[in-house]
């Protein structure tokens, strides 16, 4: 149950706080079976799922209506979407980061999908294999800026929120806190 009302509240706090519409992008990495874009998706916001295993993207497009791309997302696949028009004002990574094979590819990916005022947020679960100054590191390396951090209540994890490192996002409180 935890989840189904996370979900749902992240996605109307996240449209709201972003100000999403019927011309915003959604993305979502490691979306599963479309759980949580269908939130997003209910608010008359576009969305795209991407994931890895094929099984779970046919389940969210024929059981939740969430259009999704099967495969591993990084720079590739990040190109491909930016050709064919889609530049994404939300991209949300849950719990994904630290289980792709080739993390640089991975956040590279998201600093050429985000749209110049775009926002990224990543759930780091606390078992998390990095210190956050080696995870801020690790952002910026690959044009990528945390500009504020989010203890999640009951899990232990956090979530970062980043943006492209020339954006306009100023740095919140947390990540003094987070990055210590």
């Amino acid at each position: 149950m935890f989840e189904a009302v996370h979900a749902k509240r992240y996605a109307e706090r996240m449209t709201a706080y972003l100000g999403l519409g019927m011309k915003s992008h959604v993305i979502e990495v490691a979306s599963h079976d479309g759980h949580l874009l269908q939130h997003f998706s209910q608010l008359g916001i576009p969305v795209i799922g991407i994931e890895p295993d094929h099984s779970s993207a046919v389940r969210a497009m024929k059981a939740r209506g969430i259009p999704t791309l099967t495969g591993s997302f990084g720079r590739d696949m990040a190109r491909r979407l930016a050709d064919d028009g889609i530049d994404a004002d939300l991209m949300v990574a849950n719990n994904a980061l630290f289980r792709v094979p080739d993390t640089d590819d991975f956040l590279a990916g998201f600093a050429l999908l985000l749209n110049p005022e775009g926002v990224a947020t990543f759930e780091i679960a606390p078992t998390c294999c990095l210190s956050p100054r080696m995870t801020e590191a690790l952002f910026a390396a690959n044009g990528l800026r945390i500009f504020d951090v989010e203890p999640l209540s009951g899990h232990g994890s956090v979530q970062l929120f980043a943006c492209r490192h020339d954006s306009a996002w100023q740095r919140g409180p947390w990540v003094g806190r987070f990055v210590h």
